[in-house]
């Protein structure tokens, strides 16, 4: 029985083929060939010379030879205030890629600010490329990324994120974060988490209390705003002393702590609304702390579409939306997980949605469950989800440069052998679970994101090189803080999240509950989890740790 497969994929029309229509459920449900990150990913394409010249040659004659012979899309958005051109001849990736961001357009639209003239980031992705393996590059000193002969959506869409997130961070001091973040009575909660550690969950599922807006997804952009003597907050772009020296983007907040008396340094700043301004370091009120400011980035969200078995209202849009690798499921599958494919259905049955009633009205319980089934048993099944269809647009924030200020920042993790439940994190301990953070398979996700646009090898023998060295009185961070010489990446990561751990409040949340006998089943554990999260934000505890013996005098 444990050999029987769970669920399977059509088959490629062709042994090259890189995309292809998959069973149909929703819109449409394209299954790309590679599913997950391809086999040869290099980020570091810079250290060989002449490298990236070769992969832009082939990108270049490969739209040569199929120029009018077969369509190729160019289209540009902007992400942050960042241009992006990509240029793709797959129709999948092209078709997501337009729903997924702002174009010029709808970016000018909905923020009443002009989008840049120029594209600050390159990106290719092109299949049938028959000089070129199956692969997926990156150039910093370019700004550029060359996909070959692969259609998966995410790994695309997390590169082009690295990629503006390590311009946003040299140039604006703008952290962009792989995290999502919801607003709760005013208040702001952003989630950095582990691959499959409750993420989706814990922010989708706090909407189901009042007074909620939903913020963000899967990335939001942190700005980290100093106080204006006349009680503004504005953040700090360039920063120019009295001495010559000089600071832009990450490195300005150590500048300004180490010359916090030249009053007359000169500062170039934004407002919260992206006005440019002018300032003296004098003009700053730096007895107060900075405050941390999040903004989201897609304009329709690209996410798993097992979000239905915690969250069933969002099964009715998905069930409605465009789908990328939703397999068909197995006799095996359906009937292990029957209990678990009957609550959904009985959800589904409760929201009485008029979409949804004429999804299923004609459906046997057989294919009601193999529907559900099909939306759980892949793990990297996505859909390309609408939330202001799921929710009521007010309670939506569908303006990429409103702001929510953010009070508390989540490490998620979710170890079922920890007792732990929710701590109060000081700086050192918030720093090494970021640098050594951990899926519940145990794989390692330096600072929670598989996102950058990094060197990951380098980045992650310099970490297990400092480990190594660690004493119980010689901790991670503070062998780190110390090193004379960081990885730019690393060095950029974590001093933006230094000036977000001064900016908000920090916990540790263990998202499993499976030691509390209490807890009768994974809904149950999600309802009090989503418990602790809410009261803790309301209150904004410090010196706060919680187990499982005791979270539930919290909660009542």
């Amino acid at each position: 029985m444990d050999d029987q497969p769970l669920y399977t994929f059509p088959s490629p029309p062709s042994p090259d083929s890189s995309e292809w229509p998959g069973s149909p459920l929703g819109v449409s449900n394209v299954i790309t060939r590679t599913k997950g990150r391809t086999a040869v990913h290099d980020k570091s394409v810079d250290a060989t010379p002449g490298l990236i010249e070769r992969l832009l040659k082939s990108a270049h004659d490969h739209l040569g030879r199929i120029d009018g012979k077969e369509p190729a899309y160019t289209h540009d958005v902007v992400i942050h205030g960042i241009r992006v051109r990509a240029r793709t001849n797959s129709p999948h990736l092209f078709d997501f890629w337009v729903d997924n961001w702002y174009s010029l357009e709808e970016w000018q639209r909905r923020t009443g600010l002009a989008p840049p003239p120029k594209p600050r980031v390159e990106v290719y992705a092109l299949h049938g490329v028959k000089d070129q393996q199956e692969a997926a590059y990156y150039s910093r000193e370019k700004n550029t990324i060359i996909f070959f002969n692969t259609s998966y959506y995410g790994q695309l869409k997390s590169w082009v994120l690295g990629a503006v997130g390590r311009i946003l961070a040299a140039e604006f001091g703008i952290h962009s974060i792989h995290g999502a973040c919801v607003e709760m009575g005013g208040k702001g909660l952003l989630y950095i988490a582990p691959t499959g550690t409750g993420k989706s969950t814990s922010s989708y599922g706090l909407m189901t209390f009042p007074k909620t807006r939903f913020h963000s997804d899967d990335w939001a952009y942190v700005r980290y705003t100093y106080a204006t003597r006349e009680g503004k907050r504005v953040f700090v772009v360039l920063a120019e002393g009295t001495d010559r020296t000089r600071a832009q983007g990450y490195q300005v907040y150590r500048w300004i702590e180490r010359h916090a008396g030249d009053r007359d340094a000169r500062l170039g700043v934004m407002t919260l609304d992206n006005l440019e301004k002018t300032l003296k370091l004098g003009d700053l009120d730096l007895s107060r702390p900075t405050q941390a400011y999040a903004y989201t980035s897609e304009k329709i969200y690209y996410l798993r579409t097992n979000l239905a078995e915690n969250f069933p209202a969002a099964a009715c849009e998905i069930l409605a939306s465009k789908e990328e690798n939703v397999p068909d499921v197995t006799n095996t599958f359906l009937t292990r997980s029957r209990p678990v494919l009957k609550n959904i259905a009985d959800e589904l049955k409760e929201l009485n949605d008029r979409r949804l009633r004429a999804v299923l009205e004609k459906k046997s319980e057989r294919e009601l469950l193999e529907i559900c089934g099909r939306l759980i048993a892949f793990d990297n099944a996505r859909s390309m989800l609408d939330i202001a269809k799921v929710l009521p647009v007010e309670r939506v924030f569908s303006n990429p440069m409103e702001p929510v200020k953010l009070a508390a920042v989540m490490l998620l993790k979710r170890n079922p052998d920890d007792s732990a439940v929710l701590s109060h994190l000081p700086l050192d301990r918030f720093m090494e679970r970021l640098l050594i953070g951990e899926t519940p398979e145990k794989k390692r996700e330096t600072a929670y994101n598989a996102y950058r646009a990094v060197d990951d090898k380098t980045e992650r023998q310099f970490i297990e090189g400092l480990e190594r060295q660690t004493t119980p009185t010689r901790t991670l961070y503070s062998l780190f803080s110390s090193a004379g010489a960081l990885p730019v990446s690393l060095e950029e990561e974590f001093e933006l999240f230094r000036v977000l751990y001064n900016s908000a409040r920090a916990y540790d949340l263990n998202t499993t509950l499976q030691k509390d006998p209490r807890v009768r089943d994974k809904r149950e554990a999600v309802h009090r989890t989503l418990a602790v999260i809410a009261r803790t934000l309301e209150e904004e505890p410090q010196g706060i740790n919680l187990t499982i013996n005791d979270y539930g005098k919290y909660i009542s």
